[in-house]
């Protein structure tokens, strides 16, 4: 099913507060209950813009699950983990008869001329989703593999299995951890990615557990698609696309490599502009999962 491309509307960027910091001249979440190591800022924003495109394109429209029928008719949805609501924005569009609810640690939600089916909520899905029991047709989240640790990943789910309706569907899309037939630069990268995510009890490889995950909860009909998204020109469109959200995202976790290995600044600078390099000699791709079910 293709999706409607929205608009770009103006998201809001809220003033600094004690719950977070500026490291490395980004900001950051400074909630100890807070697993999320990436940035909370407007350039994080154009990041997942370009990612959310990027994935409308990959998998022709915006989910797999069996769920077309009821969302035209009207049904409940929460978006767990939405960023500024790319995702939300452009479901709400599809189906106007569904209520939509996006929630984030972060408040970088479009904040201009929502349709009347969207709401979106400040919340840190790592500590509890704060709805009621059986309250959702259809749940769906995804890239929190560096927002979530491994616990709070496991509780998540058994969160979203609580607020779905009996027969609701979940929907999960996560990144690897793992640059295949990685160049030296990409290889160097993934590693200390690996190292700074390990010392916050994040799990650089959960999407390959989901699956896993979902069966222990109780989930039925657990269906698991892996991707392989190049990176660069040799990936044709969608190669020189996810090379223009890598140049937004390898800046995004220098700071958390720089503070939690021993990497220093120069050293990834060097390593980053290398990568650009190899990516047009080499062909580096991502792995990634999408896992739907039914509870």
């Amino acid at each position: 099913m293709e999706a409607t491309t929205t608009s770009q509307p103006k998201t809001i960027s809220p003033p600094i507060s004690p719950t977070f910091r500026i490291s490395g001249g980004r900001r950051f979440s400074n909630d100890t209950s807070v697993a999320y190591i990436l940035p909370s800022d407007q350039d994080e924003v154009k990041r997942l813009k370009l990612n959310h495109d990027l994935w409308k394109e990959l998998m022709n429209g915006l989910f797999k699950s069996d769920m077309h029928e009821q969302l035209t008719k009207g049904i409940r949805v929460l978006d767990v983990g939405c960023g500024p609501g790319w995702w939300t924005l452009d479901m709400a569009a599809l189906y106007p008869n569904s209520q939509f609810i996006g929630i984030d640690m972060a408040d970088v939600f479009v904040a201009q001329d929502l349709p009347s089916n969207v709401t979106f909520e400040q919340m840190n899905a790592g500590t509890g989703l704060e709805f009621d029991d059986a309250s959702f047709d259809f749940v769906f989240q995804r890239f929190l593999v560096m927002g979530l640790s491994v616990e709070q990943y496991s509780s998540s789910v058994t969160e979203m299995k609580r607020i779905l309706k009996p027969g609701g569907a979940i929907e999960i899309l996560e990144l690897i951890n793992d640059y295949s037939n990685a160049s030296p630069a990409f290889a160097r990268i993934g590693s200390w990615i690996h190292q700074a995510m390990s010392a916050r009890g994040l799990d650089s490889f959960i999407a390959d557990k989901v699956s896993s995950v979902l069966e222990t909860a109780g989930f039925k009909n657990i269906t698991d698609v892996n991707y392989d998204v190049p990176i660069g020109p040799w990936g044709d469109e969608s190669g020189e696309m996810f090379l223009s959200i890598q140049k937004l995202a390898l800046p995004a976790v220098k700071v958390m490599v720089t503070e939690l290995t021993d990497t220093t600044v120069e050293e990834y600078d060097k390593t980053e502009e290398q990568a650009y390099k190899e990516a047009l000699s080499h062909q580096v791709s991502t792995r990634f999962r999408l896992i739907y079910a039914t509870k």
